[in-house]
């Protein structure tokens, strides 16, 4: 025999490894990825969920603020008094009024500091009353705002109703930064008949309220976006309000603006980014605040918020995790060293190939693993001061009650909702929270506005600083709806609600009666343990509503194909078991047999959200073991299927493989 060239033999032996090793990381790295994507993708909803609910919260809060200042009966006897005068003049009552105004404003600018400017204006457009962060005369002169949009556009509102204005560039309560973006709020002031008096002009620092949300908050890798309906960039820098602000996002984005455009929600895959986007019109979407309608310009509704997060790259996840770059290279390194180590001895060479598939398994096994965390509890919030009164209160809790928050907040003590025969619970409850413990549960009754009682479970704990005592914090739980939960999941604790099939417990227990009844009868018992070959590429490329469509069909089909007494059930996911009574090893072949026959040539209609033909075709794979006498649970036979499973998978998929007990 002519040997080759001994450096053709080299070139193979370092070629060959290299590629195989490329072919097999390949997959691999590509999953991992495709997690991190995912993750990536979760922390964009997820970042742009709390920027959403943090904005449309402060934005509510101002237009509330505004509305509760317009009721204020000084407003109304000051305007009276400038309307009935002749001519408009600062008389001994005027001044007075307008000292008590100064007040307030200035007590609204200082309490929730969000606001650069709190004005009031008459019919005719002259601004009587001004209170601004930045220094002014003792008494400030007479404006005419009867040219400006604000003005006008309030002057043609009904009670309770708002207009607000588009972001814009205005005076800064901080003497560092002169210039901020600001938004102007006004509404009427309408006296008891309705006619109008004024105007109140409430200036927002949306600098300051932009501070508050979390991309301003925590450093990170997302960057937020907010623009208008015509692309101008909304959100000001923190260090320089006017140097973005403005700005046309379509020449800095354009492929984040067209996805942006094009829905009003959803997510984008950009060529480096991904986009979690959605859009908010203060037009109509306002039902959290109390106004009965907001107005604003159409061309800048609706605003659009996005969160951009860079993509992973498999190049950046190798940089951050060095140790897997250096066992990446490491891995290449061995390959062809086994390669070049193969040229010399061929025993080596077959001992090396089995080490490198060992260690592909197990990397391909970790790759696989993925975490899926979902939490949703419904529950009231409150706050409490010292003497036990409502500072602060959520939704929630208000909606049960049946109040509205100005009737409650700083105005009721809590106490007064609580049913009496309750009240001792949540006064001992109350007074463990001030006292050296600093928390206290208790269950109590609720009277709510209609009448109804509602049962809940308080827990409170005490905010303190080194002050001292400043509020409590108290969790509302309601135990009627957790009493309708527990008794809705009793019902369905024994049955998968997407199939309809019985779940692992119904299994376990039919098992338990088979198990003994098999031990008396000395009749054989089977088990077959069943896998949807490529469940995650349905899911992934039709969407989980396809995804449950198919589990539906393949539980439909399997109970016509399964015989009179067969147990079919849903283990989890896209795993199903059968348990199959007085069934041998080659009774229970031919039904695994005929199942996955079945299911290879039974395609599933899914409808358009599926291929164009509207059906897809899937297959399963099979493990089918014995349960041994002398088992008393199905734990091992489960087990022993789950290998026989793992096998059919490997070999192929869409095969039924026997596991030995």
């Amino acid at each position: 025999m002519i040997l080759k060239p001994l450096w053709a033999r080299l070139t193979v032996a370092v070629l060959l490894p290299v590629a195989l090793v490329t072919l097999i990381l390949t997959p691999i790295f590509t999953s991992h990825l495709e997690e991190r994507i995912d993750g990536t993708r979760q922390s964009a909803e997820s970042l742009l969920a709390a920027e959403y609910d943090l904005l449309l919260r402060g934005m509510n809060e101002s237009f509330n603020q505004v509305l509760a200042t317009a009721e204020y009966p000084l407003l109304r006897r000051f305007l009276l008094r400038q309307a009935a005068a002749e001519t408009p003049t600062w008389g001994l009552a005027a001044q007075s009024d307008w000292e008590q105004l100064e007040a307030l404003f200035g007590t609204l600018l200082t309490h929730f500091g969000r606001y650069t400017r709190l004005a009031v204006v008459d019919t005719e457009g002259r601004e009587w009353v001004a209170t601004t962060t930045v220094s002014r005369l003792p008494r400030p002169p007479v404006v005419d705002h009867g040219t400006t949009t604000a003005f006008r556009k309030a002057m043609s509102l009904q009670r309770r109703d708002l207009y607000v204005s588009s972001p814009r560039l205005g005076a800064s309560s901080e003497e560092q930064a002169p210039v901020t973006t600001v938004i102007d709020i006004t509404t009427p002031i309408v006296d008891g008949q309705g006619e109008r008096l004024g105007v109140l002009l409430f200036t927002l620092d949306w600098s300051r309220l932009t501070a508050t949300l979390p991309h301003a908050r925590e450093e990170g890798p997302g960057e937020a976006l907010l623009v208008d309906t015509q692309g101008q960039w909304l959100l000001p820098n923190s260090d320089a309000p006017g140097e973005r602000f403005g700005r046309s996002l379509i020449e800095r984005w354009p492929a984040a603006w067209n996805a942006m455009s094009s829905r009003n929600h959803g997510m984008a895959t950009l060529d480096d980014h991904l986009l979690a986007f959605r859009s908010h019109d203060l037009r109509t979407q306002h039902y959290r605040s109390q106004a009965g309608k907001i107005l604003s310009e159409s061309e800048t509704q609706p605003w659009r918020l996005g969160i951009l997060m860079p993509r992973p790259r498999l190049w950046g996840l190798l940089r951050e995790n060095p140790v897997q770059l250096l066992a990446l290279v490491l891995v290449y390194l061995l390959s062809v060293g086994f390669g070049v180590f193969w040229v010399l001895s061929d025993h080596r060479l077959r001992g090396l190939r089995q080490r490198a598939l060992a260690f592909s398994r197990e990397a391909r096994q970790y790759a696989g693993e993925v975490q899926d965390l979902y939490e949703h509890a419904p529950c009231g919030y409150h706050s409490l001061d010292s003497d036990g009164r409502v500072i602060k209160i959520n939704r929630t809790e208000l909606d049960w009650l049946g109040y509205r928050a100005d009737e409650v907040i700083d105005i009721r003590y809590y106490r007064d909702f609580v049913a009496p025969e309750t009240r001792e619970a949540f006064d001992a409850a109350f007074r463990q929270v001030l006292g050296r413990g600093q928390e206290g549960s208790a269950e109590c009754e609720l009277l709510c506005h209609d009448g109804t009682r509602l049962p809940v479970a308080i827990q409170a704990t005490a905010q303190v600083t080194e002050e001292g005592f400043q509020y409590s914090r108290a969790t509302v739980f309601d135990l009627s709806e957790r009493k309708q939960m527990e008794a809705r999941l009793a019902r369905q604790a024994l049955t998968d609600p997407l199939t309809g099939l019985g779940n692992r417990r119904y299994l376990e227990n039919q098992a338990a009666m088979e198990i003994a009844r098999a031990e008396r009868s000395g009749a054989p018992l089977t088990l077959i343990a069943i896998d949807l070959d490529h469940f995650k590429r349905i899911n992934d490329t039709y969407g989980h509503d396809v995804g449950d469509l198919v589990l539906q069909a393949f539980a439909d089909l399997a109970r016509q194909v399964l015989r009179d007494g067969d147990m079919l059930c849903r283990m989890g996911g896209e795993e199903f078991s059968v348990l199959l009574p007085d069934t041998n090893r080659e009774q229970a072949l031919r039904v695994a047999e005929r199942l996955r026959e079945a299911v290879a040539t039974t395609p599933t209609k899914v409808g358009q959200a599926g291929p164009e033909n509207g059906t897809l075709a899937y297959t399963a794979s099979l493990g089918v073991t014995l349960v041994c006498a002398g088992e008393c649970t199905l734990k091992p036979a489960i087990k022993r299927a789950d290998q026989g499973l793992y096998a059919a998978k490997e070999t192929g998929r869409n095969r039924v493989q026997w596991e030995e007990a």
